[in-house]
């Protein structure tokens, strides 16, 4: 019997209302299931589950008004939520942080090192997959379709409004009315609290860095103008004897070991540095016992030995912001928020270290056994003017532990370099950036045995923590194999050695070192996860001593001032103000008495070096952001003689 007319009016009107209620309904299970697979679905208060809901409809919406059909909005938008969801409950599991805008750039490089983890599904996963699956199932045979230029139009415009007015009045009014805003000591309480979606949005107000209040070039000129002439004057004082105290191992003022070790009257020919993957000494976070010592060489060594702890910006991961801080002696904390600074901030003629030595006769060689292209290395070691970039392919055949170049491997490599020197008098100038002890320390491999491992009330309980402890171990080995080498080569050399980040093991580990959950740490505490150990190691007579904590971003310029080598201007600066506030960090600041400084006090008459932290920023702003570089400041003045 055919079917009416209007039977079928009826049965396509129930379709679209089913299709309809499908667009309406599925925004709010997208955000339910979200955060049922990130586990923070219930600290979540209602007020902003409706926001995150309210963005959620904004990707449905956006998605329907560009192809005018559930059929695809709906499962487009369903299923890129919940490959968020999955990427962001393992980005936070493994590497302790949330998923920012940032990292997108950097998802080929995440995906490079995705081998070492393991990836189980957990049952909200599993959940969330099946009820989207089923859902869009569903929804498919129920599509609700904008048909005709006119109604597509219309829907576009309607939605286009839509979004629009809520974006207006979610970042124009009701963002600054309620002060929403991201913890950046604590990023992942901001995304617990808040949820995903209300917290990216919230993090956009931080995707521009703003000049800092008071920046101009003439200010500029007026900071380097002072720091010229403070250093000039510095230079023409009697402080050319140095005493025999000043050689010994217990130098302690960084001022006279420094200047100790630049008037030995030698530079070195060659200068290795190298930034080692993940390495560092957890006892920094607190005390715990172990079957063996698993750093002996490096807790050994004394002579020829500038040593101390490198306060770095990153934990777990973010490799390349450390790696900026050093050869620029930019923070990261002028740049935008949760940014890297290796898609951005590394353009075409950029001076930094590399350029102060190779305006000294360097040959500049970067080396790093993995892909050229992660982290942007391969077109940001180009900008910073490196003579040549040796990535994976230059150490293929060589040893692996797990699924990395060994670092012994990868000194081998360093030697190499030295030995095929044309003329054993030639500069050179080594940036190594290691991979052996990258993360991913669940797994088991045949071609590492595990040598360390806690012992005590710790003994069996993370390890994870015993694995990484035992590769740090094959790192101090390596090192003392890369110093024996040098110990006995002719030339004069310089090696300096730190870490990028501590390793991202069980949480668990660390709040038993603690004592209480990471949450509940204060702020002014939390850098004892930011800090590596760094050397600054010659094979020719020079002065040792411990130095404390010391931001990454002085680490280059105490490396120069300790070789001889002339500065630039911004180089004297920071020396400078090293001696006051030896810690800048995204979290704040610290001063040489240990005292410290959350940002909005550090850059106020509140704190004694407000004023020289600002200038630091005018600075570093000008180095980094500023397309208008004052070039005076980051250059060697060919006129002075350091």
């Amino acid at each position: 019997m055919p079917v009416s007319a209007a039977a079928k009016n009826k049965t396509a009107l129930i379709k679209k209302c089913i299709g309809i209620l499908g667009l309406i309904i599925m925004p709010v299970v997208s955000y339910i299931l979200f955060e049922s697979v990130t586990g923070n679905l219930h600290s979540i208060i209602w007020q902003k589950a409706i926001l995150n809901i309210c963005f959620s409809y904004c990707i449905y919406f956006l998605l329907f008004a560009v192809s005018g059909t559930t059929r695809f909005s709906i499962p487009f938008a369903s299923i890129l939520l919940v490959i968020i969801s999955m990427a962001e409950a393992f980005v936070v599991q493994f590497r302790d942080r949330p998923i920012m805008y940032w990292d997108i750039l950097a998802l080929k490089t995440a995906l490079t090192v995705t081998q070492n983890y393991t990836f189980v599904l957990s049952e909200q996963m599993i959940r969330s997959i099946a009820v989207t699956a089923v859902s869009n199932i569903i929804l498919f045979f129920f599509p609700f379709s904008l048909k005709g230029l006119k109604q597509r139009l219309i829907g576009f415009a309607s939605s286009a409004v839509c979004i629009g007015c809520f974006m207006s009045f979610f970042f124009s009014y009701l963002m600054p009315k309620k002060n929403y805003e991201i913890n950046v000591w604590d990023l992942n309480s901001t995304y617990e609290e808040d949820g995903y979606l209300l917290s990216t949005a919230i993090s956009a107000k931080y995707v521009v860095a703003k000049a800092p209040s008071g920046y101009s070039q003439a200010k500029l000129a007026e900071i380097i103008d002072a720091v010229e002439s403070d250093h000039y004057s510095a230079k023409n004082a009697d402080n050319s004897e140095v005493t025999e105290t000043a050689y010994s191992d217990n130098a302690s003022s960084q001022d006279n070991v420094l200047t100790a070790a630049a008037n030995t009257g030698i530079q070195p020919v060659n200068i290795i540095c190298i930034m080692n993957e993940s390495f560092s000494d957890l006892s920094t976070a607190g005390e715990f016992t172990t079957n063996t010592d698993y750093m002996p060489f490096w807790h050994s060594l004394t002579g020829n030995t500038i040593r101390g702890s490198l306060c770095v910006p990153v934990f777990g991961s973010m490799t390349s912001n450390t790696e900026y801080e050093f050869l620029t002696g930019d923070s990261i904390s002028v740049l935008p928020f949760g940014s890297n600074a290796y898609q951005f901030n590394v353009n075409p003629g950029a001076t930094s270290l590399v350029s102060t030595l190779k305006d000294q006769g360097y040959y500049s060689v970067a080396m790093h056994p993995y892909p050229a292209e992660n982290w942007n290395r391969n077109i940001c070691y180009n900008n910073f003017g490196f003579d040549e970039f040796y990535d994976i392919e230059y150490y293929e055949g060589s040893e692996e532990l797990r699924n990395y170049v060994s670092d012994k491997a990868d000194f081998d490599k360093l030697i190499e370099q030295v030995e095929n020197k044309a003329d054993p008098n030639d500069k050179l100038f080594i940036f190594n950036v290691t991979m052996q002890n990258h993360g991913g320390y669940s797994q088991s491999f045949d071609n590492f045995e595990q040598e360390v491992w806690l012992t005590g009330d710790m003994e069996g309980k993370y390890p994870q923590t015993d694995r990484y402890l035992s590769l740090v171990k094959k790192s101090d080995e390596a090192f003392e194999y890369l110093l024996d080498y040098f110990k006995n080569c002719d030339e004069p050399t310089m090696i300096v050695m730190f870490g990028d980040h501590q390793p991202a093991v069980e949480d668990e580990f660390f709040d038993e070192l603690t004592g209480m959950p990471a949450s509940e740490v204060p702020t002014a505490d939390k850098l004892i996860w930011y800090q590596t150990p760094f050397v600054i190691w010659t094979n020719y007579e020079q002065p040792s001593a411990d130095l404390g904590k010391l931001s990454s971003m002085y680490l280059s310029s105490y490396m120069l001032e300790a070789s001889g080598l002339s500065m630039t201007p911004y180089n004297n600066f920071l020396l400078s103000l090293s001696e006051d506030v030896p810690v800048i960090h995204p979290n704040g600041c610290y001063d040489s008495d240990g005292n410290y400084y959350y940002w909005g006090k550090a850059e106020s008459e509140r704190c004694p070096y407000g004023e020289e932290i600002l200038d630091y920023k005018y600075l570093a702003y000008n180095h980094s952001l500023d397309s208008k570089k004052y070039t005076k400041a980051f250059v060697i003045d060919d006129s002075s003689d350091n």
